[in-house]
């Protein structure tokens, strides 16, 4: 696969060493994005578009569809950029079932290379296999990209695999054959609401063989006070509880009401891992960002909150970048997350690859070619902000970037709430 091509895997190689370049992740980077991309794209990094491959179409084309987003987890002084896509067939439209077999070539490749263990993939790819018209995407995967090359790898099967109806059996059965049967039925116990509400349609596992390896689901975040959310997460512990607080209070202007603001709901993920079959080890809050902190200014602001203020200096580089090339001097992050036992004051912060190219032409010149971009309306913003049910539009048939899609993995429409 050629990455000179005006497709997707140009754009992501782009992004990333605009990413590298604004964040300071040094030369190797650079190069080990291209050879990254090489791996994760092989076979349909050329495309342009989802419906179809008919060797047209622009950069702008690719910009526009892309299957992709980035994220940045930020701790400390160290920053992990990390790709989340769905894969695509090398030729016709996208497709769940197509998804999930150039999903399944990648992570062969990655087992080869030996940046991938199986085993628990294969316990229970029977299960996520699309064999329902209500399948939402097949096959999602996630990667970090860093100077050394490709890292923690992931994969994200589709729960509405056999229909929206048997969502519930299907994450319980998984669990429960990968050995945290006991947390699922923990769950039922002490979350009912969240069980009742298994979007975004994501079930995820590591696949690096690190010896705590995750397995984590996602659910809509239905309640609109802190002192609710608190509630949920008491059965977790109360360090969970405050840390989800925390959260709130550093990405919402002071004195409003996050989660109660019409528009894309936040998604709760919990995670499994071996230190327990017996219950979760872990949750992640994920905040719709830019809806709590539209401008340029207040991300800005509400960053200065969590990070290092030499992490804060590179990350305001690529705020202030896509402030500089779209209306309004928008945030690019359309979510914000953090883990609430384990991760300490890590965050991750979520943007879409029209957001990054957006930047990126607002710094580096066009290359020979490529036309940069025209301003752009905030990218990421733009799904309806309505929620999306499973029956509406957990159909997911990805029309809409993966940002999109991990969006409604929180629950709208952000894949629409979630993502990523």
């Amino acid at each position: 696969m050629t990455t000179e091509r005006p497709g997707y895997a140009r754009v992501a190689v782009d992004g990333l060493r605009y990413l590298g370049e604004v964040l300071g992740l040094g030369e190797r980077f650079e190069a080990a994005a291209e050879e990254s991309v090489r791996t994760l794209f092989d076979g349909w990094g050329h495309r342009v578009s989802r419906d179809t491959d008919d060797g047209g179409g622009t950069p702008q084309d690719a910009v526009a569809t892309a299957p992709f987003e980035y994220s940045l987890v930020l701790d400390g002084d160290r920053v992990d950029v990390r790709l989340f896509f769905r894969p695509l067939p090398e030729r016709g439209p996208a497709s769940a079932t197509g998804s999930w077999e150039r999903g399944r070539r990648t992570l062969a490749e990655l087992e080869r290379l030996g940046l991938a263990r199986l085993e628990r993939a294969r316990e229970v790819a029977d299960l996520f296999r699309p064999h329902s018209e209500r399948a939402a995407f097949g096959m999602c995967l996630a990667a970090s990209v860093r100077a050394s090359g490709i890292a923690r790898p992931k994969v994200y099967f589709d729960t509405l695999a056999a229909g929206t109806e048997r969502s519930r059996e299907t994450v319980g059965t998984a669990l429960d054959r990968l050995g945290s049967g006991g947390a699922w039925t923990w769950l039922q116990r002490h979350d009912p609401r969240g069980m009742a509400h298994l979007m975004p349609a994501f079930f995820a596992l590591d696949v690096d063989g690190s010896p705590h390896a995750r397995i984590k689901f996602y659910t809509t975040v239905a309640e609109r006070s802190p002192a609710e959310l608190e509630a949920r997460l008491a059965p977790l512990g109360r360090a969970a509880a405050a840390a989800a607080t925390g959260l709130l209070t550093d990405t919402a202007p002071q004195g409003s009401k996050p989660l109660d603001t019409p528009g894309v709901r936040p998604t709760l993920c919990w995670s499994m891992t071996s230190r327990d079959g017996a219950r979760p080890d872990d949750a992640t809050l994920y905040l719709p960002f830019n809806l709590y902190a539209p401008q340029q200014q207040e991300a800005h602001d509400r960053l200065r909150r969590s990070l290092d203020p030499a992490l804060l200096a590179r990350v305001g580089r690529l705020v202030s970048d896509h402030a500089d090339a779209v209306e309004g001097r928008a945030n690019p992050f359309h979510w914000a997350a953090a883990k609430l036992v384990h991760g300490g004051r890590a965050l991750t912060l979520y943007t879409s690859a029209a957001a990054v190219e957006a930047a990126r032409t607002a710094r580096i010149p066009a290359r020979a070619g490529c036309t940069p971009l025209a301003r752009a309306g905030p990218p990421s913003a733009a799904p309806s902000q309505e929620p999306v049910t499973a029956e509406k539009g957990r159909s997911l048939t990805l029309e809409r970037t993966a940002s999109d899609l991990l969006k409604s993995k929180v629950g709208t429409t952000g894949f629409e709430p979630a993502t990523p």
